[in-house]
């Protein structure tokens, strides 16, 4: 079966580390961006199957990045 890869963006650290761990635990993948900029970098660079975002982040919201990231990969979630 295929691990599926989850990016987890959030600018606060502990929210990231309690997603990774749960996510590691049941199997999955997992990458971290603590901002916008930082994910479209982790996308460009690696196989992302999943995006988990904050809304409200410094710089480029959840919003606007989960519409870049449908611009860059449409086959993302």
């Amino acid at each position: 079966m295929r691990k599926y890869s989850i990016l987890i963006v959030d600018d606060e650290n502990n929210v990231t580390k309690l997603l990774e761990k749960f996510l590691k635990k049941e199997g999955y993948n997992t990458l971290i961006a603590s901002c916008g900029e930082e994910a479209i970098e982790i996308i460009d660079s690696h196989q992302v199957d999943i995006v988990i975002t904050d809304i409200k982040m410094p710089g480029i919201s959840g919003i606007e990045l989960l519409r870049k990231i449908g611009d860059i990969d449409s086959s993302i979630k």
